[in-house]
Formats: structure tokens, sequence, C-alpha cells
């Protein structure tokens, strides 16, 4: 039986692990350079089956397979050129422990590259109330450091204040350019907006509701004396790329229409890497995909269809596709990224009752909420004060449930009178759509 060739293994461990460590002083990684390509390559199915199955355990496993794979293909090179005879010398042992050690500093010296931030780029926050901090299971606003993250790039963009800057150009080619100070000098405004990932499905929560720091686009444009279209004008799409290389593009009349805007803060504090510091663009309504790039650095009006969006080049539709409504149960604890989907019914009293949220920036916000227990009726929840139709809303809704394993189901009513049809259609092509459902267990007297 020919012997593993477990000492070459271990040198090509420790081979990536100094190469890696190497890279990390100077901002790089090997193991993030590969992730990224095989993202970049990767038929959309298996992407999506990816990120339905991992959550948010995606990157990191990433890392992991692009590790396997470097360390694998040295080893079976070191096999090839020289034959391993099954024995693991001290020293050989000794860089396989140094190699994980290099792997580990390199991470660590990573996470440390942080870039330089403008205060002056936030605003003050004013608290958001709805009335029902007393009863709702959810808060009203996401905690920054609870919001969710979620992009193409294996690590952030370290992309220093000080240096940053972001071409704008009007559809007559003239330009001008942006830098913190002068961004930072504009009438930044406060707003309250959902943010929403195209990959969310019924009980997920890679969503979230925040204040956000920033101007709309066409006053971005009147700031800086650059012509600004007709708000209905088709024949020019806005061309806005990011520092991750992601091109996005949107008609004009969306930009107008869905307050597009240039966003340099969240929580009254400056946006952090992982959100796209110093400035990104969002815009209510459409998913991060469509909506705009984190670490924006060129905003451009050009004709109608001329550039074609990255997305759309990988296979999705040009759209935009818009967040489809849905509501959430959020107080029974099933919900996650991917969603915790318990092996048996969750225990509820027979007059308990439930909370959650529920959205439709794109489709005029939330005007009612509907309960339904196994197959009876749709039933109207109570609903939450309104911060207007680019947020989310909160809802409870009591319960009166004889003993015995039921299912609950809740849908989103929009206010163009658009109803959730709960299809369970999956994300790709135009947003999934389904009813979060959730079992429970009514114990007997």
């Amino acid at each position: 039986m020919r012997p593993l060739p477990l000492a070459h293994a271990i040198r090509s461990l420790a081979a990536v692990g100094l190469v890696e460590l190497a890279l990390a002083t100077r901002g790089r990684s090997v193991l993030d350079d590969l992730g990224e390509v095989v993202i970049d390559h990767s038929p959309l199915p298996l992407i999506e089956l990816g990120v339905q199955l991992m959550g948010t355990t995606d990157k990191p496993l990433l890392r992991l397979q692009s590790l396997a794979a470097l360390v694998a293909g040295g080893t079976a090179l070191g096999a090839r050129v020289a034959p391993d005879h099954g024995r693991v010398s001290r020293r050989t042992t000794a860089l396989g422990v140094a190699g994980v050690g290099a792997l580990a500093a390199a991470r660590v010296v990573l996470a440390r590259q942080q870039p330089r931030v403008r205060a002056e780029l936030a605003r003050p926050s004013a608290a958001a109330v709805d009335g029902a901090d007393d009863w709702a299971s959810t808060p009203l606003v996401t905690p920054v450091e609870d919001f969710y993250v979620t992009d193409v790039t294996m690590r952030a963009p370290v992309v220093d204040a000080d240096a940053w800057r972001l071409e704008v150009e009007a559809a007559d080619g003239t330009r001008a350019v942006v830098d913190t100070d002068l961004l930072a000098g504009l009438d930044l405004q406060e707003r309250q907006a959902l943010l929403a990932c195209v990959h969310n499905r019924p009980g997920w929560d890679r969503l979230g509701q925040q204040s956000w720091t920033g101007l709309p686009v066409p006053d971005l444009l009147a700031a800086l004396g650059l012509p600004v279209p007709d708000a209905a004008d088709a024949s020019v799409d806005l061309v806005m790329e990011g520092a991750d290389g992601l091109v996005m593009t949107l008609p004009w009349p969306e930009i107008v229409a869905r307050r597009s805007w240039l966003v340099t803060g969240m929580g009254g504090r400056p946006l952090a890497a992982s959100h796209g510091h110093p400035a990104r663009v969002l815009t209510a309504g459409l998913p991060g995909q469509y909506g705009g790039p984190k670490w924006v650095t060129a905003l451009r009006l050009r004709p109608a269809g001329s550039v074609t969006a990255s997305w759309v080049a990988r296979g999705w539709p040009r759209g935009p596709v818009v967040v489809p409504l849905m509501a959430r149960i959020d107080s029974l604890g099933t919900v996650g990224m991917p969603p915790r989907l318990p092996l048996r019914p969750v225990p509820v009293g027979s007059r308990d009752g439930v909370s959650g949220v529920a959205w439709a920036p794109a489709h005029g916000g939330v005007a009612g909420v509907d309960l339904r227990v196994d197959d009876g009726p749709w039933v109207a929840a109570e609903l939450a004060g309104d911060l207007g139709p680019d947020s989310w809303r909160r809802w409870r809704a009591p319960l009166d449930l004889p003993p015995g394993t039921h299912e609950l189901a809740v849908r989103c009513r929009a206010g163009d009178g658009t109803v959730q049809a709960g299809t369970g259609r999956p994300p790709y092509p135009s947003g999934a759509d389904g009813f979060h459902r959730v079992r429970v267990k009514v114990a007997r007297a």
C-alpha cells in the first residue's frame, strides 16, 4: 500500500501559511483571492444553493476550501517530484505548526486593517418611535453591530476617508470630483429605511432597518453644479461603480422615484468598512444588488442600456428586481440566516401572542398583516406606528388555540393594494416569495 504523502501535505500547509502572512502585511490574501475567483465563476444555481445552506458561514468555508485546494495541489506536486516514504520528521512537524500559526496571524493582521473614518460624515440620529416597544419582539431599528453584511468580496476593501474620491459625471460629460471634506460640508440628511438582500427568504434575517445619513443623488448633482436630468428622462442610466469592481445601473426615473441616496452614515455613525465606508448608494425598495454599490467611487450618467451591470452579465435580469413584500414571525425564535428550523413544534400557551415585522418598500409600505392558523381564515393583526413606506412595520396578534399541533402562517398587505402571494418562489430571478410558517404545539391542560 502506497504511504500517504503526509510530509508533503505538512510542508504545503506551511508554505501557504507563510505566503498568506507575507501578503497580509500588504493587505492581501491568497485565500480571499481564490474565494473571489470561485464566486465570480460559479453558476448562479450553485451560488444560491451555497447561500441557502451556509448562510453567514459562506466566506469562512470558502477560505477553508481555498486552503484545502492549495495544500492538495502542493502535496500532489511534491509527491510527483520527490516520493514520500510516510515518515514525518520533527522539522516537518515544526513547519506544520509554524504554518498553522502563520495562517492565524494573517487573519489577525487583516482584521486589524481598518480605514480612517471621518465623524463629519454622520449626523446624530433621532430616536425612531412606533409605540410598540412594550410588546414587539424585534427592535424597531436594527443595531449597527447586528446589521447583516453581504457582498461578493471576501473581505471589505479598506478605503481611507482622506484618500477617497468620488467622480461624478453628468449626461453632458461635465464632471466633478468629491472628497470627504466636500461631502461632509453638504446638506446631509437623515432617513429611515430598510435594506434587504436579494437572497432573503421567508424567515430569514438578511435585512435590517436603520437610520441613514446622506442625500439624494439628484441633490448631489445640483450641489456640485452639474445639470440634473428631468425626473422622467428615461434616456439615461445612472452607472454606479464600487471599489470592489462591481458596476450597477439604474434608469434615471428609478433613481428619482425611489429616492436613491448617497449614504455616508448609519445609526449616527460613519459607515463601517463592511457597510461601504466612506460612502455607498442605497435605493429604497431595491436590494443592494440593484440599489447601489458599497465603497462607491464613481457615479456617471450614461445613455440608457449602454453599460451592462455586473449582475446582469452574470445572468440576473436587467430589472431592477424589487424587494418582495413579506411578513415574518419573530417572537417564536425561528428567525435566522438561514432560519432555525426546530425538529419539534415550538411550545406555546393556548392564549399566547405572536409578533414580528413586515415590509413592502417597493409597494407603498405596509398597510396590513394577516395571521392564519392551520387552514383557517386570514385574521388581521395589530400594527405598530408607521415610520414610512421605506421602513418595516412591527405587528402582533393574539392566539386562541386548542391543544395539539398547529401551523401559523403570516402575510403582508401593501399600501398599493398588493397582497403577498406566498408562492414559494426562490430568490432567482425576481426575489423570494413565500409565507413564513412556524409549527407550534399547545400542551393539554
